[in-house]
């Protein structure tokens, strides 16, 4: 913009400062740096501020002068006008010599140079991911809103139906009228080969319908987790779980293997233990199966309003898929009876619940929506 004024006389105590083309001419490197200053402006501070290097008028608007509680009487009279590209004109209310006091930073202004330049690094960025008493630390226990850990249970009283074998039985409700219960514990003890027997009679999944193939980075390295004591109560679970695996075939022993992970037993609703591996390195050298699973607001939607509902739970279906061989020494684990690998899909895998769903929906393909969800 252009500005006019009088041609009124300079005071003398206005020192001229100008500045030519050699003043720029300099062997500091760190001329053409960005300047962040500290101002006071009356009764207001700002702490930091940059200057634009750019050219520009010092010019005040009326309203920010009364913002910052300077009073009119620092302002010198003048009669000008300032005059802008298109021909506005906007009339000057004065000027003064001294407006504010500067406190110029080198140091600070280095600071805050640098730390603009710089990339944010996600990593790097703390995080709050949980805030707690460290003295009053609550369990998962104190956590869990429901009353007891026990699982919801039938309202309706439950039937024993032996299937064949003494150990081998189903559940019915009695709420079932006397020709619907004949019927359906018929339809059951006719069919009772389809209900899982001992582990050592599942031989599993055919590996050309379907197998666990871990697609691993070539590049990530192996880790192998040192061992972790479990206690006496989790040891004595792994033991016993160890045996079962072994004897039903689904496991076996390794000598020499790149990755390794530790046990984690973990304590079902029912009150048994589940032995899982600590897949979490592993789980991190393979990318995420994205294949799309079930939604449970989908599921209790589409099995509404039937007269008759039956749960079928799949008996060790993890274990009934098995492992590539390439990729069996991937999931060794490490317990006090030495190294062992998967030879079936193990819990803790990232893709497993994936690849688990897979199988449903390949095998119940022509059932389901018509008279089964998954």
């Amino acid at each position: 913009m252009e500005g006019t004024h009088p041609g009124a006389s300079t005071p003398s105590s206005v020192a001229h400062i100008s500045f030519g083309d050699g003043d720029f001419q300099s062997w500091s490197p760190n001329l053409d740096n960005p300047v962040v200053i500290l101002v006071q402006m009356g009764e207001l501070t700002i702490k930091k501020v940059l200057l634009d290097p750019g050219s520009s008028p010092d010019v005040l608007f009326y309203s920010t002068l009364k913002k910052m509680q300077l009073s009119d009487k620092s302002l010198q009279p003048s009669n000008g006008e300032l005059v802008g590209f298109f021909e506005e004109r906007v009339p000057i209310s004065g000027y003064d010599n001294i407006l504010a006091i500067v406190h110029a930073s080198h140091k600070e202004a280095r600071q805050c140079y640098n730390t603009g330049l710089k990339a944010t690094i996600k990593e790097t960025i703390p995080r709050i991911h949980s805030v707690y008493n460290s003295k009053n630390i609550p369990t998962l226990a104190e956590m869990d809103p429901r009353e007891s850990s026990s699982r919801p249970a039938p309202t309706d009283d439950l039937r024993k139906v032996h299937l064949g074998q003494a150990d081998q039985f189903t559940n019915i409700g009695y709420a079932f009228s006397a020709e619907t219960k004949k019927n359906l514990v018929d339809l059951l003890k006719t069919n009772a080969d389809l209900f899982a027997g001992p582990t050592a009679d599942m031989s599993g999944i055919d590996p050309n319908f379907i197998c666990l193939k871990l697609a691993v980075n070539p590049n990530a390295r192996p880790i192998k987790q040192k061992k972790q004591n479990l206690g006496t109560e989790r040891r004595n679970a792994a033991v016993i779980k160890m045996q079962k695996l072994l004897d039903a075939g689904f496991i076996r022993e390794i000598r020499f293997s790149s990755w390794l992970a530790n046990v984690v037993m973990v304590r079902k609703n029912s009150g048994k233990w589940r032995m899982c591996a600590d897949f979490t390195d592993l789980n991190k050298a393979c990318p995420k199966d994205s294949y799309p699973l079930p939604n449970i607001d989908r599921l209790e939607d589409d099995t509404s309003g039937y007269h008759v509902l039956s749960f079928m739970d799949a008996y060790s279906g993890y274990n009934q898929i098995q492992t590539h061989p390439d990729d069996e020494d991937k999931t060794a684990f490490i317990t006090d009876q030495g190294n062992f690998f998967y030879k079936v899909m193990p819990f803790g895998l990232k893709n497993a619940g994936a690849t688990y769903q897979r199988l449903m929906d390949k095998v119940f393909k022509q059932q389901i929506e018509r008279n089964i969800e998954i």
